[in-house]
């Protein structure tokens, strides 16, 4: 069978080719690193040109928008903003939606495979809380939406600019009940790395747990049902990964979403940078949402729910100037350079973080030497 396969830095892995091809042609198959990209088997292709009209990097078709406004927020409800990754504003939204006869699609962590769900009732919205810092699997959901959307079913889909661009593509017209958040993202690593990583910390044992945050703090979580892993960033290695964005795809260095110009209703996140809160009658005592209301469908949706949460207007420079993905994406550099040539080399997942930043561990022993002396 004759296959042809896309540029790596032109592809995110939205999935919206495969679901569009009418021949089937399309799989999604993962690289030597974990990401998924479209394998075409070139045979059975008919060349009917609908993977590249959905495609969100290769279509710029759709029109993107600019936030008028920010808003600083979290949520009035205290155990809600507790459990939140930052200010709860997803738990929020998805809440008004099922309330309203709606369905949600968001991202979960099931034990430790990161993928996006649909959900029809509250009692299912805490598989989704939290943030996921893994690149999550959207397989086949594109076609649900649009089901779902055609029996008029308000839909509110929750995801990464580029797989809102994607899935945008994959409806054409976008109706009035379908709400789109995309999230203000840093990069993805992939399923792969993360499972890597996990057996380097349990060999075979099975985790039955995952969580990235703990409100503002940033920490890994893992739990087996004998022992529970807890490390905070500067000391676990694939969130070191993540943060120095080591282990981002391909794409995610030339990202063409990172930039003030939303594809999503809303635009959410956290709001770093936030400068003063002098003028906040209420302070917040853990993590704090930035709101960016794109269109006038997200601006309705917002003020539906405006009453549920402790909110402030803040200028877009400011949430533009705290935060570097709303102006440009993360740079290549050496480290994540030699990342990408050692894992591919099929050094182990933590060996290869490891090597990539023995430079900093250097500089931290020399300096803690320094402070003893």
């Amino acid at each position: 069978m004759n296959v042809a396969r896309i540029n790596k830095k032109e592809c995110s892995g939205c999935n919206a080719c495969a679901e569009i091809c009418p021949k089937g042609c399309i799989k999604m198959e993962p690289d030597l690193k974990g990401f998924l990209y479209p394998r075409i088997s070139v045979d059975i292709c008919i060349n009917c040109g609908l993977c590249k009209k959905v495609c969100p990097l290769q279509n710029d078709n759709i029109k993107n928008n600019e936030p008028v406004t920010a808003y600083a927020a979290w949520c009035r409800e205290t155990e809600v903003y507790k459990t939140s990754s930052s200010g709860g504003a997803a738990y929020i939204f998805s809440t008004y939606i099922l309330n309203h006869n709606g369905v949600v699609y968001g991202c979960t962590a099931e034990g430790t495979q990161v993928k996006h769900i649909r959900i029809d009732r509250l009692s299912e919205l805490g598989r989704l809380n939290g943030s996921k810092y893994v690149q999550s699997n959207v397989c086949g959901l594109y076609v649900q939406v649009k089901d779902d959307l055609k029996k008029g079913i308000p839909v509110l889909f929750i995801g990464t600019p580029c797989q809102i661009s994607g899935l945008k593509n994959f409806i054409g017209s976008i109706p009035e009940h379908l709400y789109l958040i995309d999230l203000i993202c840093h990069g993805v690593p992939s399923q792969k790395m993360f499972d890597d990583h996990i057996r380097h910390i349990f060999k075979d044992k099975t985790v039955k747990y995952v969580s990235f945050r703990n409100g503002e703090k940033y920490q890994l979580k893992l739990q087996t049902n004998e022992e529970v892993y807890v490390k905070p960033y500067v000391k676990d290695l694939y969130y070191r990964g993540f943060f120095y964005g080591i282990t981002f795809r391909e794409s995610c260095y030339n990202c063409k979403f990172a930039s003030i110009q939303r594809c999503g209703d809303l635009t959410i996140g956290d709001f770093w940078g936030l400068k003063s809160k002098d003028d906040m009658l209420v302070k917040p005592q853990n993590g704090i949402s930035v709101l960016l209301p794109n269109t006038e469908r997200g601006s309705k949706l917002l003020s539906s729910v405006v009453d549920d949460f402790y909110i402030y207007e803040r200028s877009v420079k400011e949430a533009v100037e705290g935060n570097t993905q709303l102006r440009h994406p993360y740079k290549r550099n050496f480290r994540n350079r030699l990342f990408s040539f050692l894992y591919s080399c099929f050094f182990s997942f933590d060996m290869a973080v490891f090597l990539s930043v023995i430079d900093q561990k250097a500089m931290a022993l020399v300096k803690r030497c320094l402070r003893i002396l």
